[in-house]
């Protein structure tokens, strides 16, 4: 049975209702970005792209698609560019107006928010615990099971940064095409992976034409604000599509300019990336872990775990760091999983010193009050 529809925000990174910390300069560890900040170039070629918004972008994003392209190893013609991969995700479901639609749970929210915004009815195929939330071959079983027409998998997936076998969603891949089902594999984290080359779903795009990738420049590249995503699909047709599906003028100048420089060099950027988040999430784990959380294995830059001290000494997490100026991701709201579940990016080294610092300041409180 699907929700009454109501409009309500469920991811991170809102700053500006925090009480006041978007202000204060809060630390904010519930949106997972690219801890290096933009690169130099990206943002230079932004400012100076500012000087161009008095004349209309180029709606079919042409040189960003090229510079894509190279990037990917792609055909330009099976490459769409939009406002975000969010923004995408609707126009998926827009052109494909799908009856039902699969999707894990956990997993991110705008999938199952882009199919009830088109009246689709949702289904979830529940990860356990006790398999420490991971996507296996019960995808395709579910696939076979449910007949959707549109399925979303999520790889590394949010918000649990687990990772799925390539096998595992060509197997999905091969049931969906038999279903005339479209399978959409968002990898907007893969980059983060230091052997993302064995997970991506690119290389199923020659044998399957029904499935399509989505990357973002928003968490690799570090510019949430400039809403620039894309999706990879060798089907030209249903790419067509997705440019009917929404108005033209998907990409500002300032995104496709940030776009094209942001792709100069960066296998180097990516790799100084992954090396940078690597060493600091594996710090942070530890941590983490010493502290008596339940920290679950991630590959992506951001941690997934769980807080027995809510339930152990009757409090919220969440709110205790908000009110030490930090934020992080309440993963309560996503369906699945319980309250005592959160998340939070890696970020620089002061910055993850301090959430650790925060933490165990925040059990010690707690402690003494028992």
């Amino acid at each position: 049975m699907n929700k009454t529809l109501s409009y309500e925000y469920t991811h991170g990174g809102d700053i500006y209702d925090a009480g006041g910390l978007a202000d204060k300069g809060a630390l904010d560890f519930s949106a997972n970005i690219n801890p290096l900040g933009m690169p130099e170039r990206a943002l230079a070629a932004a400012k100076q792209a500012l000087e161009q918004s008095s004349i209309y972008p180029d709606s079919g994003c042409r040189r960003l698609n090229a510079a894509i392209a190279l990037h990917e190893n792609v055909a330009p013609q099976r490459i769409f560019c939009s406002n975000g991969a969010s923004d995408i995700i609707f126009r998926i479901v827009s052109a494909k107006k799908p009856k039902k639609i699969l999707v894990t749970a956990p997993s991110f929210a705008d999938y199952e928010r882009a199919g009830r915004g088109f009246g689709a009815e949702i289904v979830h195929c529940v990860l356990h615990k006790e398999d420490g939330f991971h996507i296996d071959s019960r995808i395709a079983e579910a696939i076979h099971a449910d007949q959707p027409d549109i399925v979303f998998l999520c790889n590394p997936n949010n918000p649990t940064g687990c990772l799925t076998r390539r096998g595992i969603i060509a197997e999905a891949a091969a049931v969906c095409e038999d279903i005339n089902s479209i399978l959409v594999v968002d990898e907007c984290f893969l980059d983060f992976v230091p052997d993302a080359d064995s997970y991506t779903a690119k290389t199923l795009l020659s044998d399957y034409r029904n499935v399509v990738v989505l990357k973002a420049f928003t968490k690799t590249f570090a510019m949430p604000g400039l809403r620039l995503g894309y999706a990879l699909c060798s089907d030209e047709t249903f790419i067509d599509r997705l440019r009917l599906c929404g108005a033209d003028w998907p990409v500002s100048n300032v995104a496709q300019a940030a776009g094209v420089a942001a792709l100069v060099n960066a296998r180097a950027f990516i790799g100084k990336s992954v090396s940078f988040v690597d060493a600091e999430r594996s710090r942070l784990t530890d941590a983490l872990a010493g502290m008596g959380l339940e920290v679950y294995p991630a590959q992506a830059n951001f941690i997934f775990f769980h807080c027995p001290w809510d339930a152990n000494y009757g409090m919220d997490l969440g709110r205790e760091l908000r009110n030490k100026g930090i934020l992080i991701r309440d993963c309560r709201n996503f369906v699945g999983l319980s309250p005592g579940y959160y998340r939070i990016a890696v970020l620089t080294n002061e910055k993850n010193m301090r959430l650790i610092e925060s933490l165990i300041e925040v059990r010690a409180t707690w402690q003494s009050r028992l």
